[in-house]
């Protein structure tokens, strides 16, 4: 599953932008957990960190569930089993 082909053009930039540090701010229904799911699927798949390396934070708990249920989909036989 290639969630970045999900995401909108200002989505994907956010997702796809530099290795370092992302910082995602936006109104409610914009897209954060999708955009924040996307960039952490993409750090790993594409080997530029670690699933150890990554803190996904978000505000909610329902936010931090749907992010490591569509981390686990995604990344799926590649590092899902130390997604927490």
């Amino acid at each position: 599953m290639n969630l970045l082909e999900e995401l909108n053009p200002e989505q994907r930039a956010a997702a796809e932008s530099g290795d370092g540090p992302s910082l995602i701010i936006a109104g409610p229904g914009t897209g954060k957990t999708k955009t924040l799911t996307a960039r952490i699927a993409y750090l790993v798949q594409t080997k530029r960190a670690k699933p150890s390396d990554i803190i996904g934070l978000t505000f909610t708990n329902k936010a931090a569930r749907e992010m490591r249920e569509r981390l686990h989909t995604a990344l799926v036989g590649v590092a899902a089993p130390s997604i927490t």
